[in-house]
Order: C-alpha cells, then sequence, then structure tokens
C-alpha cells in the first residue's frame, strides 16, 4: 500500500506541476521580449537571415573555418560555405537580413545534457518555464532532462515551443526507475520486478520521452529489463547508480553513466566513505576499461560536485558572479540546502573535500584517455548550479581536466546531440539541420571562457540579443 500511495502522491503532483507550468508566469518575471507582438511575430517563418564572413566551428574536425557564410531559410541552415561563394552579394541570400560576421566565431547552440524542469524548482516554489531564458540567454539552445515529472514536463516543452525567442529545446526524461520508496518521491517511480518494466516503458514512450533514467535504488534484475525495453523503443538509457554496479549496467549495454561519483563510487577503499576513492587501483583500471570497451559515454557534472563540495568554505563558490542573477526563490532554496549538505557532503575537513575534488577532475581525464566519449552536462538548477551559465563553467573543469577546447565544444554539440538520437536536427553548423546558433566575440578554441563572450543567439533562424532574452527571467 505504501508503495501505491508514493505513486499517487506523483500522480497528483503530475496534476499541480502541470497547472503551474500552463500559468507560466510566476512572480517576479520582467516584462521581457514575449510580449503579445513578439508572440505573434514568432508564429511566423523567421525571415531569410545570412551571417556573413565569421569563423564557423566545425565539430567534426574540431576546427574554425574562417571566412565562412552561414545562410539561414525557415529556420533551418540552408548552405555552409567559403564566403568567397556566399556572401551579401550572392543570388542566393537575395533578401536575407546580413549579420556582419567579421571577427565573429559561430558555434551550433549549445546543448546542456543533464537538467532538471521540474526537480528542485518544486522545492524552490518555482515552475521550469521560468528559467529556460537562463538557458538561451547564455547559448544554451537545448536541454536535456534527466529525470523530472513527466506530465509537467510536456506542458514546459509546449510552452518553450510556443516561446522560442525566450526558450531553448526541452528534451524529456522518464521519471526516476528508482527502489522502493524511491529517492526523489516527486519524480521518483518503483518498479518492483522486470515484469513491471514493459508497461511503465512503453508508457514512458507514449509519453514521447528520449531517455529512460535508472537511479541509485534500482538492481540489476530490474535495470537490465530496463536496458532491454527501453533500446526496443530506440530509447537511451542513464544511470546515475549506487545498487546496480555501474560496470554491470555497462555490460548490460547501458548508453550514459551519468555522474563523474557513478563511476568514483565504485572504487573507495572505504564503503562507507565517498572521499576514499583509489584512482590507482586495479579495480578503477578495469572499470574504466569496461566503459571505454563498451562504448558507454559518461556525462561527469562536475558542476554540481564543485558546488556541493566546496560551498562551506570557498567564497569564490558559494559567491560566484553566476548565482546572482538567480531568483531569489532558487537562492532562498539554496541557502535552506544548506544545513543538510553540511551534514553530509559537507562532514569532512575543507582539506579532504579539496582532494576529492582533485581526484574528480583526475578520474575525468582518465576516463577521456581511454577513449571514453564525455559529454557535457550541469544538473542545473541543484545548489551552486545556475541554469545557462553553468554550462560555461563545466566547460572550463572539463578543459581543467584535461579535455582540449576543441574537443569539449565538439562535446557539449554534437555528442549532446548523438545521446539525444537528434544528430540529423542540431548539434552541428551543417545544411540541413535547424539553425540554433551562438555568435561569440572571441575564440573559443583560444580560451575556452570565451563561450561566454556573446553576442547574438540564433534560436530556430531569428537572431536574438542575449540581453533581451535574460530581460524576460524572473528576479524574484
Amino acid at each position: 500500500m505504501a508503495a501505491i500511495d508514493r505513486r499517487d502522491f506523483v500522480r497528483g503532483a503530475a496534476l499541480t506541476g502541470a497547472g503551474l507550468a500552463l500559468g507560466c508566469g510566476g512572480e517576479g518575471r520582467r516584462a521581457g521580449p514575449a510580449s503579445a507582438t513578439d508572440q505573434a511575430a514568432g508564429d511566423a517563418p523567421a525571415p531569410p537571415l545570412l551571417i556573413d564572413r565569421a569563423s564557423v566551428f566545425d565539430v567534426r574536425a574540431g576546427a574554425m573555418r574562417p571566412d565562412t557564410s552561414v545562410l539561414v531559410r525557415a529556420g533551418r541552415i540552408e548552405a555552409v560555405a567559403p564566403a568567397a561563394e556566399l556572401n551579401a552579394e550572392s543570388d542566393a541570400a537575395a533578401g536575407a537580413a546580413r549579420i556582419d560576421g567579421a571577427g565573429l566565431f559561430v558555434l551550433p547552440g549549445l546543448i546542456d545534457a543533464h537538467v532538471h524542469v521540474t526537480h528542485i524548482l518544486y522545492q524552490s516554489y518555482m515552475t521550469g518555464d521560468e528559467v529556460l531564458p537562463f538557458y538561451l540567454g547564455h547559448g544554451v539552445t537545448s536541454i536535456r532532462s534527466t529525470g523530472d515529472n513527466v506530465p509537467a514536463q510536456r506542458l514546459i516543452e509546449r510552452y518553450a515551443d510556443d516561446h522560442p525567442e525566450i526558450s531553448p529545446n526541452v528534451f524529456r526524461c522518464s521519471f526516476l526507475i528508482d527502489g522502493n520508496p524511491p529517492w526523489h518521491p516527486d519524480v521518483g517511480w518503483y518498479l518492483a520486478t522486470p515484469a513491471d518494466v514493459e508497461p511503465f516503458v512503453a508508457d514512458m514512450a507514449a509519453w514521447g520521452v528520449k531517455t529512460l533514467k535508472l537511479y541509485v535504488g534500482a538492481g540489476r534484475e530490474v535495470g537490465r529489463r530496463v536496458i532491454e525495453v527501453g533500446h526496443e523503443h530506440d530509447l537511451v538509457v542513464s544511470g546515475h547508480l549506487l545498487d546496480y554496479h555501474t560496470g554491470d549496467a555497462v555490460r548490460d549495454g547501458l548508453d550514459c553513466v551519468e555522474h563523474i561519483y557513478t563511476v568514483s563510487n565504485f572504487l573507495l577503499d572505504d564503503p562507507d566513505d565517498r572521499h576514499s576513492i583509489n584512482l590507482d587501483s586495479d579495480e578503477a583500471r578495469r572499470l574504466i576499461d569496461v566503459i571505454a570497451e563498451h562504448g558507454a559515454r559518461v556525462d561527469p557534472t562536475l558542476m554540481v560536485f564543485w558546488g556541493t563540495l566546496l560551498f562551506m568554505d570557498l567564497p569564490e563558490v558559494y559567491g560566484h558572479p553566476d548565482h546572482d542573477p538567480m531568483p531569489a526563490r532558487l537562492k532562498a532554496f539554496w541557502d535552506k540546502d544548506r544545513e543538510r549538505r553540511s551534514l553530509d557532503w559537507g562532514a569532512a575537513p575543507v582539506s579532504v573535500r579539496q582532494g576529492t575534488w582533485e581526484k574528480y577532475l583526475r578520474l575525468t581525464g582518465m576516463l577521456r584517455e581511454a577513449g571514453v566519449q564525455l559529454l557535457v552536462g550541469t544538473d542545473a538548477p541543484e545548489p551552486q548550479v545556475a541554469p545557462g551559465a553553468s554550462l560555461h563553467h563545466e566547460m572550463e573543469f572539463l578543459v581543467e581536466a584535461g579535455m582540449p577546447a576543441r574537443e569539449v565544444l565538439s562535446a557539449a554539440t554534437l555528442e549532446n546531440a548523438r545521446i539525444l538520437k537528434e544528430e540529423e536536427n542540431r548539434g552541428a553548423v551543417e545544411a540541413g539541420l535547424e539553425a540554433d546558433l551562438v555568435l561569440l566575440e572571441a575564440d573559443p578554441l583560444e580560451d575556452i571562457r570565451n563561450t561566454r563572450r556573446i553576442r547574438t543567439v540564433v534560436r530556430a533562424g531569428r537572431a536574438l540579443d542575449p540581453a533581451a532574452i535574460l530581460a524576460a527571467a524572473p528576479t524574484e
């Protein structure tokens, strides 16, 4: 009966979340570009656009193509060619609005591979639509949910589709598939036996999710069946695991490992001490090799561990400027959650926690060196993980872990699109793909921090001012 009660709670939360998402306003939202006039304009096809004579990032070669033009029509990229062939005088570009790309650097729209659009926000008295401008204003044109209330996600996605001038694309995930009771009752779902898997996965597929997410309490018997049935439905299966060993899950066909500690938790000298990670053990090498051999991707989400491990002590963490524009309700929850984290992740001396952080960076580098494909996700809006801005910080951490900037940029675009099975629509600046782009004022290959220097965001073929997008986000 307890499990049924929890399911009733989740269903009730779904209806509540749906109603909140339909409200879409939220207190404290500033007037922004989503006026009635702008909305009417958003319903019309985007006018043709030429980005003339820019440097364009080639995600496959990991290099900038200088003096290159991009022609956009009807929301998609029509052509990418040398400026000598495609320019404002070209017949192909006749009638197109022109952006002078001299001195600008064009990236595909960034993708955050690990966010939540109801979880955490529910505890902050916020709805997912309210934080969408923070993503788009920072050049994040798509977000991948990794476990949320499913009906509410659909409404948030619908809101994003109706407001592309302030919203990224939203790609949905299942509830967290967990043990009994679910660790997070607002977004968790208990599957007792393998026989429960097939109807659950069929329901998730009918809801249109892209990802199934296995969570900490899922065991191998159920987890393996989720992978099998998920693949039959052409769904990606991801895992934040504890009871189900990551090595076993990868051998069983898991597509993606979420969080660096879903690797490190199986490399502890003392299973009761998360800081006792031994990266020099035979077990560490075996697990890394298994992940590489089976082609599973790893999404380290270093941002959330930086915040969780070090927020207690370091002003550069708890007072980071990325946090300043966050809504007061979100920051209030972050502050409220400090006590719980201080007794958990923050309980060890700071020197120990700093050592664990260094191990996470080192392990990330070891995975990359072994040939494991890394993704770029953040776990926003967890405490100290600001939606939108945190993706840039995550890319900085990946460079610090030894990943070249060109690989980080390809991971944050093409590889993140691949984990969504969206590479035919996004993830590169190539003809035929959706016109979601970021125009930078400085070369991110020279300094990854230059991804923050955004001049223009192009979403569905429309050139947008980042400041105007961010002005639509709430402050309270």
